[in-house]
């Protein structure tokens, strides 16, 4: 049984991720690539380092402490990385001042990510908060998920999972009982579409939130709103009678945005979907009240 999880980040005082003040840990790893996904460093399962030229100033402390010298320059300049001879070890992040260098993904015993959420365990009880975990998918790691999900749960806390629905069924069964909801992503009813853009399996992410309603869990249907994907009424009344047929009662609409695109960039990696414009909320809203006409309790935002 796998003993740690490979984690990407640990926000505190998170708003978006469920009902009240959260922890959220977010997982590494996952099975999809999403071209608009916010977070492109938690689609690799192994650590990756992530260079923020922007923020760089300059200082050349990391140039010494990269014992493969994947690291170069001279003193007063921004230091170049050559990512063929980075092995994502952190030890330049490690002395970066500034926070232009982040290492992506350390592995993390439950008990120790236990012990992180709960120095904001008032903040979770006064607000009706609690932990959310996410990623990636998190559900990819279920054996020391559950555990430390159930060490949640011991400690009284809500607990919640952000899933894109693409895990097998046995991690669903070993996580459920430590769930109390589950965010679960509902990207298109057209099978075809979704696996040729994501690389999702919509049979397989229906029957994992089927079951999810048939275990009792509190659901909240995600729709990302993307342009030129699944943002037109054939594209949205599909997601909606799909998300009927399942058994969802809640769905909120997430407008297209790109606030993550910096993060391509500090991967070395071109942004997927180029310029195309972020959605408002009010040209999601549409879609709203459609979804509402259906039957559905439909929202704007998360």
């Amino acid at each position: 049984m796998t003993k740690t999880l490979r984690v990407m980040d640990v926000e505190r005082f998170a708003t978006k991720d469920g009902p009240g003040i959260r922890t959220t840990v977010f997982l590494k790893g996952c099975p999809l690539h999403c071209p608009w996904c916010a977070n492109p460093e938690s689609q690799s399962a192994v650590p990756q380092l992530l260079w923020f030229t922007n923020k760089c100033t300059a200082c050349g402390g990391c140039l010494p402490a990269c014992p493969q010298g994947a690291r170069s320059g001279r003193p007063g300049e921004k230091p170049r990385l050559d990512r063929e001879k980075c092995v994502a070890c952190g030890a330049c992040a490690a002395v970066c001042p500034a926070g232009a260098l982040q290492l992506s993904g350390t592995e993390r015993t439950p008990e120790s990510l236990l012990e992180e959420v709960l120095r904001d365990a008032d903040y979770y009880e006064t607000s009706g908060g609690g932990v959310t975990v996410s990623g990636g998918e998190p559900l990819t790691q279920p054996e020391a998920l559950a555990k430390f999900l159930a060490l949640c749960k011991q400690h009284g806390l809500h607990t919640a999972a952000e899933t894109c629905g693409a895990f097998s069924p046995a991690a669903l069964e070993m996580c459920a009982p430590h769930l109390d909801l589950f965010l679960f992503d509902l990207k298109s009813a057209d099978s075809a579409r979704l696996a040729e853009v994501t690389g999702a399996d919509l049979a397989r992410v229906t029957a994992n939130l089927r079951r999810a309603v048939e275990l009792g869990r509190e659901v909240v249907v995600r729709v990302p709103v993307i342009p030129g994907f699944n943002h037109d009424e054939a594209g949205m009344k599909g997601i909606f009678a799909l998300a009927l047929d399942c058994g969802a009662k809640r769905l909120d609409l997430l407008p297209y945005h790109t606030l993550g695109k910096n993060k391509y960039a500090a991967l070395g990696r071109a942004y997927p979907l180029g310029d195309v414009p972020m959605l408002t909320k009010a040209e999601v809203e549409p879609w709203r009240q459609l979804a509402c006409s259906m039957g559905l309790d439909a929202r704007v935002g998360g």
